[in-house]
């Protein structure tokens, strides 16, 4: 039994790794459940027994990327580490993250944003999103917890509303750069790096959120 949870788990990830690859080549539209099957090296039937349609595989590899993601992120500066520094070195770690996404994970921002395209074409319900949103717990909990300590220490201000405060400061970030990782910004080069721009976004965003004196 233990041989054969081994033998599914190794193909499951066989599965998720080669339809990433090919997600962010092809977009997520135009690509085949057979052409993942033959790059994965499973039979069809093999592939649709994990995932009987390509929506539950498009989520599943949202999810696991995340997942793999922010356990390395969480491994750096674990969740219990909120309470032990100000709200405004997480806040500009939580900043400094996607910078460093846009530099070693592009594959994982261009990903997820097409991934977004798609599931809203689709018109994915929520439920069907469950998979996705526990991936994404941990991002979810640190951001939470962040403003309720800021509201503590007063390292950064918080009063904007939490939800509106991560839309105009981290997730602005996060947009900005999977549209940089993705080419969509106006007279993008090939193959240039666009860092300087995103530390000056950084740099905007933190001087947004200091606290008047």
């Amino acid at each position: 039994m233990e041989y054969q949870s081994s033998t599914k788990d190794k193909r499951r990830k066989a599965i998720i790794n080669a339809a990433f690859q090919i997600f962010v080549e092809k977009k997520i539209e135009p690509v085949s459940m057979g052409e993942i099957a033959e790059a994965a090296g499973v039979g069809r039937a093999t592939l649709f027994r994990y995932y009987p349609n390509k929506l539950e595989l498009v989520i599943a590899v949202c999810a696991a990327k995340w997942k793999e993601y922010l356990d390395a992120l969480d491994a750096k500066r674990p969740l219990t580490s909120i309470g032990d520094i100000p709200a405004i070195d997480r806040f500009t770690f939580t900043l400094d993250s996607y910078i460093d996404m846009y530099q070693h994970h592009k594959d994982l921002l261009q990903y997820n944003d097409n991934f977004n395209h798609y599931v809203t074409h689709e018109g994915v319900k929520e439920e069907q999103l469950e998979e996705f949103n526990v991936s994404l717990y941990s991002v979810n909990t640190r951001l939470e917890w962040m403003y309720e300590k800021a509201k503590e220490d007063h390292t950064f201000r918080t009063d904007i509303p939490r939800e509106e405060f991560l839309r105009v400061t981290v997730h602005t970030m996060m947009s900005a750069c999977a549209h940089y990782a993705g080419g969509f910004i106006w007279g993008a080069q090939v193959n240039k790096d666009y860092t300087p721009e995103l530390l000056r976004l950084k740099e905007m965003i933190l001087n947004y959120v200091k606290i008047s004196e």
